[in-house]
């Protein structure tokens, strides 16, 4: 059964966003391919109200993958109008990974993988400048529109970095966000954009995970990052006529899952360091987190998240 068709099942019987659809059919058809070792085939989804698959999914040893997996398989079963037994089984694993995982968080037994935040932010917010000398030894500015994938992978680490080093670090909003000007921006558009106007520029945005909870948010560009921005416009409109600045090696969109591996990338590249964007936010909320460095209100309301989802999940 092609992937498509079954989160096109899932989001209309659960009247959910095609986007949340598409993650409870990976995951869906994930758990299918490890537990009977061959793809999906079958719409119904009997494989999900079976001892075998309940068993497996028992074992998974990782709270957050558990959760994750129970969530999913209870959702399918919502989908397909599945026995309320079976459902109340499968709720029942999600609410005790999810309550362990909580307690887990506030332990103080979750490493991190940096030692001293307030050293590691410095050495993100400054990274740009590493990147730029690469850049300028290899001429990329001089070639412009003529950078071949793998120079304008550079050119896009730099802008990302330089983006970090202006703003709040979001999520994966960056893979979803391109660049319009105000006549071209459409407000009721699901999708991020930096709308730039003749002297001020936005970061509209309207894609995020906590969407329906805070609603679309409107954050300024600071005129460093709109300098930059402005640097790279022309050669991201060259290779990817939509706007889109982050881009794969074809010069099309990146996708969150791609974005992320390249955040990775990038730390692994310049720092030596497999840190992903998620912990690029642990170590920006770490090293603030005192009285009088930031207001926690207001950096919250930046990255898209609220204080308590900083203090049990980025905090260090």
């Amino acid at each position: 059964m092609p992937e498509t068709q079954l989160y096109q099942v899932l989001s209309d019987s659960l009247n959910s966003k095609e986007r949340t659809a598409k993650v409870y059919a990976a995951s869906i058809r994930r758990i299918h391919r490890e537990v009977y070792k061959k793809e999906l085939d079958d719409m119904s989804l009997k494989f999900i109200p079976k001892a075998k698959t309940l068993n497996y999914l028992k074992k998974i040893v990782n709270l957050t993958r558990r959760k994750n997996g129970a969530t999913a398989l209870l959702m399918g079963l919502k989908a397909v109008k599945g026995s309320e037994k079976w459902m109340e089984k499968y709720r029942k694993i999600m609410m005790a990974a999810d309550k362990d995982y909580q307690s887990f968080l506030v332990s103080g037994k979750r490493r991190r993988p940096f030692e001293n935040a307030e050293a590691a932010w410095k050495t993100i917010t400054e990274l740009y400048k590493k990147v730029g000398r690469e850049i300028e030894a290899r001429r990329l500015w001089e070639l412009g529109e003529g950078v071949n994938p793998s120079e304008y992978k550079i050119l896009m680490a730099w802008i990302y970095l330089k983006w970090l080093s202006t703003m709040s670090p979001r999520r994966l909003e960056y893979s979803d966000t391109k660049m319009v000007t105000k006549k071209e921006y459409d407000e009721d558009t699901d999708g991020n954009f930096i709308v730039m106007g003749k002297r001020k520029w936005y970061w509209k945005i309207h894609r995020y995970k906590t969407v329906e909870r805070y609603g679309p948010q409107i954050l300024p560009i600071p005129g460093p990052l709109k300098v930059a921005l402005n640097k790279i416009k022309p050669i991201a409109n060259a290779k990817n006529h939509n706007g889109y600045i982050f881009l794969n090696n074809k010069f099309r969109k990146l996708s969150k899952s791609q974005f992320s591996s390249f955040v990775k990338w990038i730390f692994l590249k310049y720092v030596g360091k497999p840190w992903t964007q998620n912990t690029v936010r642990s170590i920006k909320i770490s090293s603030v987190w005192k009285p009088g460095t930031e207001n926690p209100i207001t950096l919250a309301r930046e990255m898209g998240h609220n204080v308590q989802t900083a203090v049990l999940h980025y905090r260090q």
